[in-house]
């Protein structure tokens, strides 16, 4: 479940756009006069006010937002008569609502009594149909509290991190061109060098010697002197001298040009530094803490646990590191999965676990650190662990290992094997007990994120496991290497390290390395991709990569560096190179391919699930769409549902839900009435005319709890009405009336 801070800021951020609406509406009101448009407006938006309050509990500022609701109501239904005096009423209420406002941003609650005269005042005008007469008294508006925190949209985030793709390109290609500037600085340094000395040589010898008869400048006024007297120049004593002058300019300028490229190198690099600083800031308007999501999938846990009998604590660390929040959706799916196996097959019952001499209560530790661009979590039990004879010779059973390859393999890489899709099977569920049942799609879905999962194990113990992925998939790290003299990138996501041909000058033979006590198959990049023209590979480097605990390495001619760089798609023309991520743009604007390693050992990996045949569904227990207008809703009930395991889907309007509808299959659907460009009416209607949605559930989750709105409602189609504001309770008696909640086989 989303905490109540959190909760309360999402209400902070949406009640300002709320109050300065209203301000604005009733400004237009008294320029412009009553109309309907502007009163609609003023309507709708106290009424999701009223709404988002009541979410957080906040109820003065509900009732104060519901007795303007009414207020606006009656005069959009033309029941009392337009009276700008009501325009001071009004302004009275909203400066009580800011006020409020202010204390929760202060307080964290609501302090100040609400001035019950004026809310009997509203009630009078609204019950009675006439307007009270109001004294006249100027009412101006209190400052709005400074909430540091606006909405963005998205799609603008992500249209500006393209940009920011670009000017990432354009950076490395000044880089690039700052390091041939240097190196062409340096060239015409030593040639000035050395035309320098050669002058300066031939000058020092030149210059002493005696001026020659031939050569001597007959001069009238030379007549009266000797040559020790006064002295004389010929041609060649001239055109040194002006060499020497010339090449002593050439000097200075290069000393210029020096300075000038070492504070251009200066200025690139702080450049580089801003560029990167930028992305950061940029990509942390995405980014949220992990422990959101630890918190919540640790209470499903919990309820889970329970369910079965078993008695658990998690422990969370590291919740306060922050993760991109597409990789942050992504990720819920394998953690809640990894959880559910160990509570299902790795945590004893109580009373096994005082029977082995453990404590009572199992224990599960969450813990994320960052370790540079990377979020590593681990996900441990000290519950009773794998026995890895008993995957070795269940792997050997279902012919994915012969007896001989067993023997050289090492523990980490026999319990690899738990991510083979149906390892395990329904009469011997475990290795002791069921572990690694539908651990495949956990690792088929960190290969999406572009991470890495290990497992490790004591039996009786504790079991394991480390997930290592991105921060952000925004921009990735890429090692820049070099077969046949073409450029490649590949993710460094997967490397482990990078080791160089002369250590294992046997490598091209064998095409194996035993590295760290380890066998480690290696493929030539070259022959794989490439046509090696017969030329012997004199040198080379060795990648080293990690996939969930097997090694494997690939042979590349040379390695350029690294580089930061977003992966741009090959397009539908060429969507049939699957060997490859993309591509990215080189600093000489050369496109250079991006490779999937793990496409390049896919034929190694007999129990490797490929990504096309990923299912979304194999983990929910079933598809939720939320339709409201208010962000607070939304959320609360977002949080509820994943809570539960369900998929969940949220629109703010029945047009976006409709858009929805057409791409994703729901199994249940839940709207306000009361939205902004289709509202829940319109929407139930539109659904209940199509064929395909006939028997898909409809529950309205309204404000409105009156018999006319309910009886509209079911009249048109809906399967259920509930009146806001909802608890737990009852959306769980709801899902278990539509039976969306069922049990999972992991």
């Amino acid at each position: 479940m989303i905490e109540q801070a959190e909760l309360i800021k999402y209400f902070l951020l949406e009640s300002e756009d709320y109050v300065n609406t209203l301000i604005e509406g009733i400004e237009e009101l008294e320029n412009k006069g009553f109309n309907y448009e502007t009163l609609e407006v003023l309507y709708r938006t106290t009424h999701t006010l009223k709404g988002s309050a009541s979410i957080v509990k906040f109820n003065k500022i509900a009732s104060l937002a519901h007795k303007l609701e009414d207020l606006f109501e009656a005069l959009i239904k033309k029941e009392i008569p337009d009276d700008l005096s009501l325009l001071n009423i009004i302004r009275k209420v909203v400066n009580i609502i800011i006020s409020l406002i202010n204390e929760i941003v202060q307080y964290n609650e609501e302090k100040s009594e609400i001035d019950e005269k004026l809310i009997a005042l509203i009630d009078e005008i609204v019950n009675k149909k006439t307007i009270t007469k109001v004294e006249e008294v100027s009412e101006t508006y209190s400052p709005l509290p400074t909430i540091n925190s606006v909405r963005v949209d998205l799609n603008l985030i992500d249209s500006i991190l393209g940009i920011l793709s670009e000017i990432i390109v354009q950076k490395n290609i000044l880089i690039d061109r700052e390091k041939e500037l240097t190196n062409l600085v340096e060239v015409i340094l030593q040639g000035g060098k050395k035309l320098f000395n050669e002058i300066v040589s031939f000058s020092e010898r030149y210059w002493l010697t005696p001026i020659s008869d031939k050569s001597r400048v007959l001069d009238t006024f030379f007549t009266d002197f000797s040559d020790l007297e006064f002295d004389r120049y010929d041609e060649y004593h001239i055109f040194t001298r002006k060499i020497s002058e010339i090449t002593n300019d050439i000097n200075e300028g290069l000393s210029e040009l020096i300075s000038f490229s070492e504070n251009l190198s200066s200025n690139f690099k702080t450049l580089n530094k801003e560029i990167t600083n930028l992305k950061d800031n940029l990509l942390s308007l995405r980014m949220l803490p992990i422990g959101r999501l630890l918190s919540k999938i640790s209470e499903a846990i919990k309820d889970i646990a329970n369910t079965l009998g078993k008695d658990i604590s998690i422990e969370i660390k590291g919740g306060d590191i922050k993760i991109d929040k597409p990789v942050l959706d992504l990720l819920h799916e394998p953690l809640i999965h990894v959880l559910r196996n160990a509570i299902d097959h790795g945590i004893e019952t109580p009373q096994e676990r005082l029977a082995l001499g453990k404590p009572q209560k199992g224990n599960i530790k969450l813990n994320a650190k960052k370790e540079g661009k990377y979020v590593v979590i681990s996900i441990a039990d000290d519950g009773r662990g794998i026995d890895t004879e008993k995957v070795k010779q269940r792997a050997i059973e279902k012919g994915l290992l012969n007896p001989q390859q067993a023997i050289q393999m090492s523990k980490d890489e026999i319990l690899s094997y738990i991510f083979v899709p149906g390892f395990s099977t329904s009469e011997d569920v475990d290795f002791q007990s069921g572990r690694g049942m539908g651990l495949d799609i956990v690792k088929t879905v960190i290969a999406k994120l572009k991470g890495t999962i290990e497992v490790y194990s004591e039996i009786h113990k504790n079991t394991t496991f480390i997930i290592k992925i991105p921060q952000s998939l925004s921009i990735t790290n890429l090692l820049i290497f070099m077969s046949s003299s073409l450029e490649f990138a590949v993710p460094i996501n997967y490397i482990e390290e990078i080791l160089t041909i002369d250590d294992f000058p046997n490598v091209k033979d064998e095409r194996v390395i035993n590295h760290k006590s380890r066998v480690i198959p290696v493929k030539i990049f070259s022959e794989i991709y490439l046509s090696s023209n017969g030329k012997p590979l004199e040198k080379g480097y060795i990648i080293v990569f990690n996939f969930s605990g097997i090694r494997k390495a690939l042979l590349v001619d040379d390695i350029l560096g690294q580089e930061e760089a977003t992966i741009y798609s090959l397009g539908k023309f060429l969507e049939g190179l699957n060997q490859y991520l993309g591509y990215v743009i080189s600093s000489k604007g050369n496109p250079r391919f991006v490779i999937d390693p793990v496409k390049i050992f896919e034929e190694d990996f007999s129990f490797n699930l490929p990504l096309h045949l990923y299912r979304e569904n194999v983990v929910y227990s079933g598809r939720v769409l939320i339709v409201d207008d208010s962000i607070s809703v939304r959320k609360s009930l977002q949080a509820l549902l994943e809570a539960k395991n369900l998929k969940v889907y949220t629109a703010k309007d029945g047009l976006e839900a409709l858009s929805i509808l057409e791409e994703k299959n729901v199994d249940l659907i839940i709207t306000d009435l009361e939205m902004p460009v289709m509202h829940g009416y319109e929407f139930i209607s539109r659904i209940r005319k199509d064929e395909r949605f006939n028997d898909l559930p409809i529950v309205v989750l309204t404000s409105r709890g009156t018999k006319k709105h309910q009886e509209k409602a079911i009249d048109l189609g809906a399967d259920g009405f509930l009146v806001k504001p909802f608890d737990e309770k009852t959306i769980t008696e709801l899902l278990e009336r539509f039976n969306i909640i069922e049990n999972l086989i992991f």
